[in-house]
């Protein structure tokens, strides 16, 4: 299985039994319209019993008829009115077990539910691949009659076309196809997938995923209930990516959304249940430390590698083993956090997260609009921090400013949860009080790449000690401008200007 993952781009057209495929022949210089073997196809769609793949746009299927048997998954990766965008994953297997390195893929969409067959999907594609003058496919279109079966009995037919884009085709060119075969005829784009179709209004259901649109009339229930599952969207859409080991961004991202729901679920809990909160809070700090290895031991390799490029080819093998070590000790947080990915006790975190954004146990005062309990709160959190940084001593160590971080955490998620309610001054301050958060961060990575250094350079061979002190002071000086930096970003945060929308 490739592990990026090629991202598969068609417009889907339906069309009825009578339609007539039109001619493409001169349709576009130098490029020739071939027809292709028809091809009879047998697929088999899995998925939870409550479609929990399907309703969040994801399709696993095992499919016979074009070569080997071909086990498939395909994740979002991009929707428009026309276009569908899918990141496809393929395991060729005669087996008829789903694959691991599929089945893990989707961890998060599933969570304590099990994977079973729900419809098989029987299409005779015909074919016309439009090719270059070296024969390179640019553009397909896959004509199927499609039947769908259930239990042994053929409960629905309908006719889909595919356009799809491939190797090194246009956007253009597809949609120059596709708009040849809507005036011939064919239906205006539907980006729906074939198995959603197939399924019919079970397979429309609103994904618990689903965050609502809220408006100045939200209660405060509502508002908490959306940073749940933005929150929870938010970790299983970067479930894949941390797998897959494709950017180290989803880690981060990831670690932001627990960080966030586990902010906002201190400042709101006033207004829910405290057995349901707490131990949920206790579960996040958890996967937030697993992944925050993850993620300091990225930030670790990437600055350790920084400081190193430019050595002198003298120090070059000393610099290498030293970026040799950073790399080993990332893949093993990185075994960690996928063991963490992987266990039940993640399952259990992300069910019981949903759950709760769904019961009633969340906003037990649900007469009290977000617009009158915002603010309150963001005052509470805003002095909180201000405290913390007054405290904050002329040198400050890093478990002092650690401790003011957490404090901006939770003022920032705080303001973001707000945004949608207070617009664009919440808006502005979140993105004032992330700056401090992003300061006090590479002051805090700069100081632990330091402290990293000095231990392991004492048993590094071959490196000049003016080279290595050179490194060391390198992290002290990036650890002190971003110190200076963040006095300023704070002071953009009590900016009166800044705080009237919360303070009045």
């Amino acid at each position: 299985m490739r592990s990026d993952g090629p991202i598969e781009r068609e417009i889907k057209l339906a069309g009825t039994p009578s339609f007539a495929m039109p001619s493409f022949e001169d349709f576009v210089h130098g490029v020739q319209a071939i027809a292709r073997p028809v091809l009879d196809l047998d697929a088999t769609y899995y998925d939870t019993a409550d479609l929990r793949l399907v309703r969040d746009g994801i399709s696993l299927r095992r499919r016979t008829g074009d070569g080997d048997p071909t086990w498939t998954l395909k994740l979002p990766a991009g929707r428009s009115d026309a276009l569908l965008e899918r990141r496809e994953f393929d395991v060729v297997s005669n087996s008829e077990t789903i694959p691991d390195e599929l089945s893990s893929l989707v961890t998060g969409w599933v969570r304590t539910a099990s994977l079973g067959p729900v419809v098989d999907i029987l299409s005779r594609r015909e074919r016309i691949a439009f090719v270059d003058g070296a024969g390179t496919a640019l553009v397909e279109i896959d004509d199927d009659q499609v039947r769908v079966r259930e239990d042994g009995e053929i409960v629905a037919r309908f006719r889909e076309i595919e356009v799809e884009q491939v190797n090194e085709g246009s956007a253009d060119l597809m949609a120059s196809v596709a708009a040849a075969l809507i005036d011939a005829g064919a239906s205006a784009p539907d980006p729906m997938p074939k198995v959603t179709r197939a399924l019919g209004p079970r397979a429309m259901t609103p994904s618990p995923l689903a965050v609502t649109m809220l408006t100045r009339d939200a209660s405060i229930a509502e508002v908490i209930a959306g940073s749940i599952c933005g929150a929870v969207a938010e970790i299983i859409s970067n479930d894949p990516i941390i797998r897959l080991d494709q950017d180290p961004a989803g880690v981060h991202r990831a670690r932001w959304a627990v960080r966030r729901l586990r902010a906002d679920l201190r400042s709101f809990a006033r207004y829910g249940d405290v057995m349901s909160i707490d131990p949920l809070r206790k579960e996040l700090r958890w996967l937030s430390n697993e992944l925050g290895t993850l993620r300091r031991a990225d930030v670790l390799l990437e600055r350790v590698t920084a400081a190193t490029a430019n050595m002198a080819q003298s120090d070059f093998g000393a610099a290498q083993r030293l970026v040799a070590r950073a790399q080993r000790e990332r893949d093993s947080a990185r075994e960690l956090a996928l063991g963490a990915l992987s266990s039940d006790r993640y399952r259990e975190l992300l069910e019981t997260a949903l759950a709760l954004a769904v019961s009633s146990r969340f906003g037990s005062e649900r007469s009290q609009l977000a617009l009158e309990v915002v603010p309150s709160t963001m005052l509470r959190t805003w002095k909180r921090t201000r405290a913390a940084v007054r405290e904050l001593s002329d040198e400050p160590t890093p478990d002092e400013v650690r401790a003011v971080r957490r404090q901006v955490i939770r003022l920032r998620s705080t303001a973001e949860l707000a945004a949608p309610i207070f617009g664009a001054p919440a808006t502005e301050f979140a993105l004032r009080a992330a700056a401090v958060q992003r300061d006090l961060g590479t002051y805090l990575d700069a100081r632990e790449c330091e402290r990293w250094i000095r231990e392991r350079l004492e048993h590094l061979d071959g490196l000049e000690p003016f080279i290595a002190g050179q490194l060391v002071a390198a992290q002290a000086f990036a650890a002190d401008t971003a110190l200076r930096r963040w006095i300023d970003t704070w002071r953009a945060c009590t900016q009166r200007s800044a705080i009237s929308w919360f303070r009045g």
